[in-house]
């Protein structure tokens, strides 16, 4: 824990923007442990490339490829249209009411539901009566 605190504060430490308590506290844990001296080390270096801008790196610039494959995403409202709900709605609610009645019918075949007891054919009529209702008045 103490190692984590201290590579918290090293870039302000490197900086000098610590007060001088805390730099104090600092110093004196580098001089014994070598982790925390390799992490300042890593600090001042990544301290001096930020300084050194004009600095060559062999980075090749990516930003124009980036920008192309941007270009050629498709706009929001186009890729949002391949989700709208299919235009026969009715056949994609029969086709949802037949997989839930075949779940229903898997769940009571293989007693998931045995624990309710008589409920088991109240819930069976309940559930068919919602079918036929929905069938016939076509509403959700």
């Amino acid at each position: 824990m103490k190692c984590e605190f201290i590579q918290y504060q090293l870039g302000a430490y490197s900086a000098g923007e610590l007060p001088p308590e805390s730099s104090l506290y600092i110093e004196k844990h580098l001089r014994t442990c070598p982790a925390c001296q390799a992490w300042l080390e890593e600090v001042q270096e990544m301290a001096r490339i930020w300084q050194q801008p004009e600095l060559e790196l062999d980075i090749p610039d990516m930003t124009a490829d980036i920008m192309n494959e941007i270009r050629q995403i498709p706009p929001l409202y186009k890729r949002q249209a391949s989700r709208m709900k299919p235009k026969d709605s009715r056949k994609a609610m029969i086709a949802h009411f037949g997989l839930a009645a075949c779940i229903a019918f898997c769940l009571f075949q293989f007693g998931v539901f045995e624990h309710l007891g008589t409920g088991i054919t109240q819930a069976t009529e309940i559930f068919s009566n919602s079918v036929d209702h929905i069938l016939k008045e076509g509403k959700r």
